[in-house]
């Protein structure tokens, strides 16, 4: 089992994904000596990146009840080397099946969380579902813009959960406050995830007034480069609706959503269904790239404007 890329500036994500695995060879198989090597492996590379005011899920949960226990031992007055964790090495068979029990103990508390993940992106995808509805309904046309916020290959590695939820706060706050070149913006919703490969990224859903604005790969790159200027140049973005992207898509065979749409055309709110199933439909991949981590308990991983709001022309507020 590899849990590291061979990278040795691990990111935060990188070792979070490597002890989920972990965690997962645990429940499959035990704890075995064999595996100490890893374990301590981990056990250092978590140490610098844990917060204990964060919140962490499922697998990394469980780990971190195995770190409590380890560094009990640590920190005990029989330890001569509490500066480190090389003591682990010599744990023995006793210590991993105690370690091993506390694990296993927690797996119904793991399978619990994907589920409650599982039931949250139903709910959410029921909520766009019906907030777009509401929009396609009010609204003649709608330009539907998609764009994947990310951050450079250079900078991924050295951007944490607490850097990145600011980031995307303010660019969140632009999106709400209608900013600039959000000004005909009339809906939109994002999802965040975080990726092996990609670590933390949000696709973003922007529906404008297609009466009023036209070129959607316009509008996903000006966002793009708005989220560059926010992250001062760490960040980077994918424009779904260049031509390039779209022509691939027909390609394969695969139509979505992207660009304009009228609720007078037979089909259009289908494409428009195929753009909201890629932010919230759970799939594999969706969970595999769910948040091990949160700055706030409450810390939202999906977001959606308002339909009924006092600047939205023709909704009766009587």
């Amino acid at each position: 089992m590899t849990y590291f890329a061979d990278n040795p500036n691990y990111s935060e994500t990188q070792i979070l994904f490597g002890i989920e695995s972990f965690i997962i060879d645990i429940f499959t198989t035990g704890f075995k000596q064999p595996q100490l090597p890893v374990f301590k492996e981990l056990l250092e590379q978590f140490e610098p990146i844990y917060n204990i005011d964060y919140y962490y899920y499922d697998h990394i949960s469980v780990f971190i009840s195995l770190k409590l226990i380890i560094d009990q031992m640590r920190y005990d007055l029989n330890n001569e080397h509490p500066d480190n964790y090389e003591f682990v090495l010599g744990l023995d068979n006793e210590d991993l099946n105690y370690l091993e029990i506390t694990a296993k103990s927690m797996r119904a508390k793991v399978q619990q969380d994907l589920h409650q993940f599982g039931l949250q992106e139903e709910k959410n995808t029921k909520s766009l579902v019906d907030y777009a509805e509401d929009l396609f309904n009010h609204y003649s046309k709608l330009l539907i813009v998609r764009v994947d916020l990310g951050y450079t290959n250079e900078a991924k590695n050295n951007v944490d959960i607490d850097r990145f939820y600011r980031h995307f706060e303010v660019m969140r706050n632009r999106l709400s406050n209608k900013d600039t070149f959000f000004k005909d913006l009339q809906g939109y919703s994002w999802a965040i995830e975080q990726g092996k490969q990609k670590g933390y990224h949000v696709h973003l859903l922007l529906i404008y007034d297609g009466t009023k604005v036209q070129n959607g790969s316009y509008y996903a790159q000006r966002t793009g480069e708005k989220w560059q200027e926010i992250t001062k140049d760490e960040g980077s973005y994918f424009n779904l609706n260049c031509n390039e992207y779209k022509n691939k898509l027909r390609r394969a065979g695969c139509e979505i959503g992207l660009g304009m749409l009228s609720r007078n055309n037979e089909g259009d709110w289908d494409l428009l269904l195929a753009v909201i199933g890629y932010l919230t439909l759970v799939r594999e991949d969706k969970v595999m790239q769910r948040l091990r981590v949160k700055v706030e308990k409450n810390m939202q991983t999906f977001g959606k404007g308002q339909f009924e709001n006092t600047k939205r022309r023709g909704i009766d507020r009587s």
